[in-house]
């Protein structure tokens, strides 16, 4: 295991080390960077689909097209050395993906959306693909919470696995757009934050503590600002249309039970009849 890390991560360097030199050379250049980049995300594109469907013939095909693009190709202003790294990676991780004999289709749909984000994030300073994570990733943080508050270790543990499932997905994205202090900052909550839910006596004010930082850890990553809530309200059913027939079966209840007492007082009042004596007593 420890020298298939050791290769990955030299292959990782090597191919670091071409993505530079190819954006060194690549400067003069620089009018054909806006038509590579497009030829890039189409082929990141292309290989996402084709990973997900599972076609392996397709999916190796369009690798090749993608390594072919960024030769030549010049980074020169759209990431950092970080993120030439991160993007470095996350090709590797596919490209070792698509070599294994056998098709495993969590791995091929994860490592396929890991590098597309990556690529969109490369391209997109702005409404990048891996943004929308933030609410996927809040929604995580919030079911350890509720987990936390309703004392179950199993279920917080569960939410922390999904939080960090979605994490390694967006992370080459993030790193290519986000500065290193906000992800050093999340990937040690993180770990911090999984030792605790590991220990067998449950640190519940601590948990809880620690859950408030993810909150901002959240927020930093995703750029977000400080006074914008994490926690996404709790509702019941998400369709609207329960709500508004709810509220409308209250109303006719409730206009149905009125009309009832009425008619039901109606019947209970007996008419008295005065005679004319009676009411002529009463004038005066």
């Amino acid at each position: 295991m420890k020298f298939k890390r050791r290769v990955g991560l030299t292959a990782a360097l090597i191919l670091l080390a071409s993505l530079l030199t190819w954006s060194l050379s690549a400067l003069a250049q620089e009018p054909d960077r806006g038509e590579k980049l497009k030829q890039l995300e189409a082929a990141a594109e292309q290989l996402y689909t084709h990973m997900q469907q599972g076609s392996v013939s397709e999916a190796a095909a369009d690798m090749g097209v993608l390594t072919a693009t960024l030769e030549g190709l010049s980074f020169q202003g759209l990431t950092s050395v970080e993120g030439i790294h991160a993007l470095a990676e996350a090709i590797m991780d596919t490209k070792a993906t698509l070599a294994k004999a056998e098709v495993v289709p969590e791995e091929w749909a994860e490592s396929s959306a890991r590098l597309r984000l990556a690529v969109n994030s490369l391209l997109h300073t702005e409404h990048a693909l891996w943004q929308q994570y933030y609410t996927v990733m809040a929604h995580d943080l919030q079911q350890m919470s509720k987990a936390r508050a309703g004392g179950k270790p199993a279920a917080l543990r569960t939410a922390l696995q999904a939080l960090q499932r979605h994490y390694e997905i967006i992370r080459p994205a993030a790193i290519i757009r986000r500065s290193p202090s906000d992800i050093n900052q999340f990937t040690s909550w993180l770990s911090y934050v999984g030792r605790l839910s590991q220990e067998r006596t449950w640190d519940e004010a601590a948990l809880r503590e620690a859950l408030v930082q993810g909150e901002g850890a959240l927020k930093g990553l995703f750029g977000r600002r400080g006074d914008e809530p994490v926690f996404l309200p709790i509702t019941g059913p998400d369709s609207p249309w329960y709500w508004s027939g709810m509220i409308g079966l209250w109303i006719v209840l409730a206009l149905g039970y009125a009309g009832i007492r009425k008619f039901m007082g109606n019947q209970s009042i007996t008419p008295v009849r005065r005679t004319k004596e009676e009411g002529f007593r009463y004038r005066l």
